[in-house]
């Protein structure tokens, strides 16, 4: 229950409450509340209405009502304003792609370089012996998960990529750009070696809905041996039509 609003002269100054981290698979309107600092008691007043305009910019990015909740429209970011006689409090909203949840989908590797055997870079892009592999025989797809949680614009999560030679899993971090592409990195130990994976140059792109996503990252192996020969493999890899079974949160702190 809210108290009756002061006199707009009593009003010292307007802060703002509610969520700056808008997803825009967000299911209802995200609350906003303006708090009214006055010179005479009570000296603190929380209202949605009753008389405090609500307006956000720039347009296109989330529209709000009269009762101050927020919707999401599309990626961006905004300014939220909350007007009670001459005074004004404002909010920095964000909206943004809402990555969490489960993604399924292949990958295949498009480019190699630094192998120990000049075969060793082919055989591994036509997945010799692969037998699992789908798609064109001279450069299969392969079976890809990704297991990803998001905190606001920052990512955390677990890649699988299933290959003929046995499942590789690893550990990722990473943030959603201004412009709604996930980024993403890891470095991960590798069986056997003395120095750990390195996953970088990831990019990816969504639809609309943000319930496909396709992409490509490098990848370093930085110690192979051969006959105690240490040599470095790096790999280029691309994928395609991950699907997206969301986590549904809509809200992202």
């Amino acid at each position: 229950m809210t108290n009756p609003l002061p006199p707009a002269t009593a009003v010292l100054g307007i802060s703002l409450l509610g969520d700056e981290w808008i997803a825009t698979n967000v299911a209802a309107p995200v609350q906003h509340t303006a708090r009214l600092h006055t010179s005479n008691t009570p000296f603190e007043y929380t209202a949605a209405t009753d008389g405090v305009e609500w307006s956000i910019a720039p347009a296109g990015v989330a529209i709000v009502d009269q009762h101050g909740r927020v919707s999401p429209v599309a990626i961006g970011t905004a300014t939220l304003t909350a007007r009670y006689g001459d005074k004004t409090g404002t909010q920095q909203i964000r909206v943004l792609y809402d990555f969490a949840g489960d993604w399924s989908g292949q990958f295949r590797i498009t480019g190699c370089s630094g192998g120990f055997d000049f075969r060793e870079c082919g055989r591994m892009m036509a997945g010799a012996g692969a037998g699992t592999g789908t798609g064109i025989s001279s450069n299969p797809f392969y079976p890809f998960t990704l297991a990803l949680s998001q905190f606001r614009d920052q990512v955390t999560g677990t890649v699988r990529e299933s290959r003929p030679s046995g499942d590789i899993e690893y550990a990722v971090t990473g943030f959603v750009r201004l412009n709604g592409q996930l980024v993403l990195e890891a470095t991960a130990p590798k069986p056997k070696n003395t120095e750990p994976l390195r996953v970088f140059n990831w990019a990816s792109t969504t639809n609309n809905g943000v319930t496909t996503m396709s992409g490509a990252f490098t990848k370093i192996e930085p110690y192979r041996s051969v006959f105690d020969q240490p040599y470095t493999i790096r790999t280029e890899h691309e994928f395609t039509g991950l699907s997206h079974t969301p986590d549904g949160r809509g809200v992202l702190d």
